[in-house]
């Protein structure tokens, strides 16, 4: 009997404890079936709309011809004409060059601002262009280049150094404090070990020329890293060619966009006529993609071409970039036209590309560089020349109705397709105040009886945008 009764006992604490299980089973599943009451506080934040900041381009100034002594010194020799487009009046306020041997007698580079009006959260359109025609016995040619705004950092894709060509650095500082401008070069061989390059002072309201020469002689294909600290700068090469005795070309070579995978440049003309190219293992009348890569891995590349207007597109190239090696792809077999040109890497690259064209018994030569998406309204400058065009590029999946309304002249309009490029023929020395543009890639070509030029249309610094604050 006792037994029975332990049994007993034992089998009543089990179910107990059964129980007791399933009860508290039944008590976590009430509570995550029933809703229970939630407290929660709004975390305080603040949206603040920054005030936009005032606009500002710098124009490079004339065209220079180096002294010749070994040294960085050289002698502007023609004036330009600006075309300055903005919303009111711009101020203009020229800046120093202490190494121009001619002084201001040619004019000087200049900054073109113009404030933001007070409270505003956009910023104002503005912007500027110059051009001019050199006619000298060692420079001739056509030159035309955007007035850009100062950054921190720069890729400049185009120069060369090599036997008869000429590449000078200006390096312009608009602000108010000196500037301390670190000088990267690569070439067909890599980085160059250029000494003197780093730490180079750029006081504050004036530009210094610089000889590329100086830092890399015998360069095919320099590409140029320009970066700052202190001061903001604006920095462009003036690019000249010399064959023999005869002058062969001048152009400006504008920033080209900022690292990416992905690299379009709008517009890019093989002339109908152009210049004959030798058979030499090197001719840079020759048409070219100019590329590196500035990681340290190995970038596999592919371009496409689309051309203007419609038409069969030829062939895409593909292609490997070593790190850090400046490489130019030829576009000698590209029929004449204009084209879009699509670059796509697995790295990120920068982007230039050179074409020519006949002028009498020599040639000229432009330098096209990649640019961003606009957004919806933007100024543009047409600076003067005889036949300009805006060739813009639409890589969206809608079409794009464009206005463009000129400060002479009529308006114009463009339908530009998806994923497709048109040219708009524009009147030099005219600005344009655009809109229905948002997404467009966009270029400006000239050509004029003294040859060839082109820049890429740039997007402004981003305006102020509404920032989220929240108090500590």
């Amino acid at each position: 009997m006792a037994d029975k009764r332990r049994v007993a006992r034992t089998s009543g604490r089990m179910i107990a404890g059964i129980l007791g299980v399933a009860l508290a089973g039944a008590s976590v599943f009430a509570v995550g079936t029933f809703d229970l009451p939630r407290v929660t506080a709004a975390v305080p934040s603040a949206v603040i709309t920054p005030t936009a900041a005032d606009q500002a381009r710098v124009c490079a100034g004339p065209l220079t011809q180096l002294a010749g002594d070994g040294s960085s010194n050289a002698s502007s020799f023609v004036a330009p004409e600006l075309t300055v487009g903005s919303e009111s009046e711009p101020t203009q306020t020229p800046l120093s060059a202490p190494n121009d041997l001619a002084g201001s007698a040619f004019g000087s580079p200049l900054v073109v601002s113009e404030p933001t009006a007070n409270g505003a959260t956009t910023a104002a359109l503005l912007a500027a262009a110059q051009s001019q025609s050199a006619a000298i016995d060692d420079l001739r040619g056509f030159a035309a280049s955007p007035c850009i705004e100062a950054s921190s950092e720069s890729w400049l894709v185009g120069g060369s150094t090599d036997v008869g060509r000429t590449s000078v650095l200006a390096v312009t500082n608009p602000t108010r404090s000196d500037a301390i401008v670190d000088i990267e070069i690569f070439g067909e061989g890599g980085a160059v070990d250029a000494p003197g390059s780093q730490g180079v002072i750029v006081k504050a309201g004036e530009q210094k020329l610089l000889s590329l020469a100086a830092f890399a002689p015998n360069l095919i294909t320099p590409i140029v890293h320009i970066t700052s600290r202190g001061g903001q700068v604006a920095a462009g090469i003036q690019h000249s060619v010399i064959r023999g005795l005869t002058p062969h070309g001048v152009e400006y070579v504008t920033p080209t966009s900022p690292a990416a995978n992905d690299q379009t440049l709008a517009g890019l003309v093989i002339a109908p006529n152009a210049p004959a190219v030798s058979d030499e293992d090197y001719d840079d009348n020759s048409p070219v993609l100019r590329m590196m890569a500035p990681g340290t891995e190995i970038a596999q590349v592919s371009v496409t071409f689309t051309p203007e207007g419609g038409g069969a597109a030829p062939e895409p190239l593909a292609y490997q970039l070593e790190a850090g090696m400046a490489t130019e792809i030829s576009l000698r077999t590209l029929p004449a036209g204009s084209y879009t040109v699509e670059v796509s890497a697995d790295q990120p690259i920068v982007v230039g590309a050179r074409t020519s064209i006949a002028v009498g018994d020599a040639s000229d030569l432009a330098w096209f560089q990649s640019s961003t998406a606009l957004p919806d309204d933007v100024m543009i400058a047409v600076p003067a020349g005889d036949t300009p065009v805006l060739h813009l590029a639409n890589p969206g999946s809608r079409a794009l109705t464009v206005r463009l309304d000129a400060s002479t002249g009529d308006p114009l309009t463009a339908e530009v397709p998806a994923r497709s490029t048109v040219a708009v023929p524009v009147s030099g020395g005219v600005s344009y105040s655009t809109s229905g543009v948002e997404g467009a890639i966009a270029q400006l070509s000239i050509v004029t009886p003294a040859g060839m030029a082109a820049f890429a249309v740039q997007p402004a610094n981003p305006s102020a945008t509404p920032v989220t604050v929240y108090p500590r």
